[in-house]
Formats: structure tokens, C-alpha cells, sequence
């Protein structure tokens, strides 16, 4: 009887071990990892590109952390991206009616290939019959270019440290319109420049927004009421952008979907995927300009506070990282972002995702957010995290919960 025990026990260990190595690397079966990675991992800073084979990362076999995806009223969501570039001339990307409150507009353009030297702007109207004020809350204008992830990079980091050269507050009478960003109205495009813009801002009165091509010397203010309103596509031209119009909901809670779940060391590596289509839906809208409804396939613009939870029964350190899944295509492996996080084992704060390149690579790279240490005062501490889908990248970038040794 000792000997089949035995034997049984044999074989059960074999076949685990079998079953490792046929669904990936032993480390990304297990809570532990190597001591090299485990070394990587306590010596890296926020935004420091790592490497991360040995985790055989993936979007479908990584176990991952379902989330709640609560709305945030209050901000009212303006897309301008499509149609992402302006192949036939001047025209009127998006035009949408807002009311008095927050309104946060997202502007992501290329001008005419044909003839670049173009002026891309936004202009709002007052349509009430009061005087309105109108204060910028966020401001982000990165200078235009054509490396779009270092635009859009530039763009995030303004955005989401707050920075706001226009403190002072405009006012429009009745009927009376404004270019929303003197600066950008002023910038003349080149060939292949991305005008990449967040604009948020508190309106006292209604309003409508309009943004558009046109030319050099053409009077914003007056232009609009000749331009054509563009197509959401173009026959010729399939790429036409993530989508364009009014969307009543902007910003996002997102915790763990098991109610009082807190993330275990213990349960090994997780990872959490947001703006996916899938596990994450695309927000919703609607389109003025073609009367239909339209999704913000990216969830651009949009604003995630994400708080996740954790102990260690184990005993152990935990980071957070990105990662780019392999075979995404050419156009998708490179990628960058801006996240705002808490404090951990390094200083929180508005982080570039790499922080000394613009972008990082497809898997084996990945890139460190932050890492944090058990407190022993504390048996349940918080991963904090403000998110906006990175323009110029492609989407999920999935974050990744590992486990380390102290």
C-alpha cells in the first residue's frame, strides 16, 4: 500500500509539472519568480523598462481580476477623431450643443495631406440668452508633430498633472462666440502633424461646440457657417478614427467585482484589462452631425480612477507593470502612456510610461509602474491609479499584479 501511495505521489507531481510546461514558463504557474526579475523588480523605478519572459504574459491565459465600472456624472465628454484626418480639405469634424456645467473635449487631428498648411481649431458659441462664463479646468495643447506617441505622451502628462496656463475666466455674450485655445488657433500645421488637445473647461450657460479645418487667413469665428460637415468616413479612406460626437459620461470608478475583494500575494500574478471592447465596453454616444448613435472605440479621453486593494499572507512585496501582448502587429507594438499613481516604494505622482523613451516595446518589455512594500501597521493597503487610454497607442495595455520577495 506504501508503495502505490507512493508511486501515486510520483506521478501527480510529473503530470503538474507536465501540465506546467505545456501551458507556458514554470514561474507563470507559480507565485514565485526568479531571483534574477525578483532583484529586476526591487532595484527599477516608475516607468523603468523591464524584461519579463519568464512570465509568459498574455491577455487569455493570465488570470485575470473582473472589475465594476461604476459612472462618474458630472463631466460632460466632447470626441473630436473622426474623421481622424481631413483627406478631403477643410470641414467641420464635430459640432455638438452642451450644457452649463464641465465639459472635457478631446481633439485628435491630421490635417489635409494635400495641403498641410492648414489651422485646426474649436470654436464655442454662447446660445443662452445670459452672458456666459466659460474656465478652463484642464488644459493640455503639446506642441504639434509627427511622432504621435510623443505628442499624445506629451498631451496626458499636461493633462493629468493639472497644469493650466488659463486660470482667468472668459465671458461671451448672448450669441457671441470664441476660439476655445488661442494657442492652438494659432498654430499653422505641417505635413503629417498630429493636433493632439484635452480641453476641459466650466461653462455657466449653454453653448455649442464646433471643431474644424480651415484655412490660414479664414476667420474662425465666421468660417463655420460655410464649411461643409464631414462624414464620419470616407470612401477612399477606411481609417477614419475612434469616433466623434457627445458622450454624457466621462470619467470612471473601477475596483474589483467580488464585493469586499482584496487582492491576495498569496493568488500569484493577476492582471486587470480596461479598454478592451470586451471586458471594458466602449462608451456610448451620439453623433449630431449624422443623427445616429457612435462608440468611442478606445475609450480616448475617458478619465479611470482605479483602486484595487491588497495584503500579503505570504510575506511578500508586490509591483504593478504594463505590458504590450506579442503579435499585435506593426502598427501596435510600440506603445506609451501617463498614469497618476499613489504612493509606494518610490514617489507617486503624474508617471511617464517608459520614463526615458517614448514608448517600449512589445513583450519580453515591460515597463514598472510602481512597487510597494507590506506595511506592518496595516493589513490591507491601496493601489491607486488615474487612467486615460493613451492616444497613437493601440489598446488593452494590461496592468499586471507580481508578487516579489522582500
Amino acid at each position: 500500500m506504501h508503495v502505490v501511495k507512493t508511486l501515486y505521489h510520483k506521478l501527480a507531481i510529473f503530470s503538474c509539472l507536465a501540465a506546467t510546461l505545456l501551458t507556458g514558463n514554470l514561474y507563470a504557474q507559480s507565485t514565485s519568480i526568479s531571483p534574477q526579475l525578483n532583484a529586476e523588480l526591487k532595484k527599477s523605478k516608475p516607468g523603468q523598462i523591464i524584461n519579463v519572459e519568464e512570465l509568459n504574459l498574455s491577455t487569455t491565459t493570465t488570470p485575470t481580476i473582473d472589475v465594476n465600472r461604476e459612472d462618474v456624472p458630472g463631466t460632460q465628454f466632447l470626441l473630436s477623431d473622426m474623421p481622424e484626418y481631413f483627406h478631403t480639405g477643410n470641414g467641420i469634424a464635430m459640432q455638438e450643443r452642451v450644457w452649463a456645467g464641465t465639459v472635457r473635449l478631446y481633439t485628435y487631428h491630421v490635417p489635409t495631406p494635400t495641403d498641410p498648411k492648414k489651422k485646426i481649431t474649436a470654436v464655442i458659441e454662447n446660445l443662452s440668452n445670459a452672458p456666459m462664463t466659460f474656465r478652463f479646468t484642464r488644459y493640455a495643447f503639446p506642441t504639434p508633430g509627427n511622432y504621435y506617441q510623443k505628442v499624445a505622451k506629451e498631451g496626458m502628462t499636461q493633462f493629468l498633472s493639472k497644469k493650466n496656463p488659463y486660470k482667468k475666466p472668459r465671458r461671451l455674450n448672448p450669441g457671441e462666440r470664441m476660439v476655445i485655445d488661442p494657442q492652438m488657433d494659432k498654430y499653422v500645421t505641417k505635413k503629417d502633424d498630429l493636433v493632439h488637445a484635452f480641453h476641459e473647461f466650466e461653462i455657466s450657460e449653454g453653448g455649442r461646440v464646433t471643431v474644424f479645418q480651415c484655412d490660414i487667413d479664414d476667420d474662425p469665428l465666421t468660417v463655420i457657417d460655410t464649411l461643409p460637415k464631414l462624414p464620419r468616413k470616407f470612401k477612399d479612406h477606411p481609417r477614419s478614427g475612434a469616433g466623434r460626437g457627445l458622450f454624457k459620461i466621462a470619467d470612471y470608478n473601477i475596483t474589483p467585482s467580488g464585493e469586499d475583494y482584496v487582492y491576495d500575494t498569496a493568488e500569484g500574478i493577476k492582471q486587470i484589462v480596461l479598454a478592451d471592447g470586451k471586458r471594458d465596453n466602449w462608451m456610448t454616444g451620439y453623433d449630431h452631425i449624422t443623427d445616429l448613435p457612435i462608440a468611442n472605440k478606445g475609450n480616448y479621453g475617458a478619465l479611470y480612477n482605479i483602486k484595487i486593494n491588497w495584503k500579503s499572507s505570504d510575506n511578500k512585496n508586490l509591483a504593478l507593470i504594463a505590458y504590450t501582448p506579442l503579435d499585435t502587429g506593426k502598427w501596435c507594438r510600440h506603445r506609451a502612456m501617463v498614469l497618476n499613481v499613489n504612493h509606494g516604494n518610490h514617489r507617486g505622482g503624474t508617471i511617464q510610461i517608459p520614463s526615458k523613451n517614448v514608448t517600449w516595446d512589445q513583450l519580453p518589455q515591460a515597463v514598472l509602474i510602481q512597487s510597494y512594500k507590506i506595511n506592518n501597521n496595516s493589513n490591507v493597503q491601496t493601489i491607486e491609479l488615474q487612467y486615460t487610454p493613451p492616444g497613437a497607442s493601440c489598446l488593452p495595455i494590461p496592468f499586471v499584479l507580481v508578487p516579489y520577495e522582500k
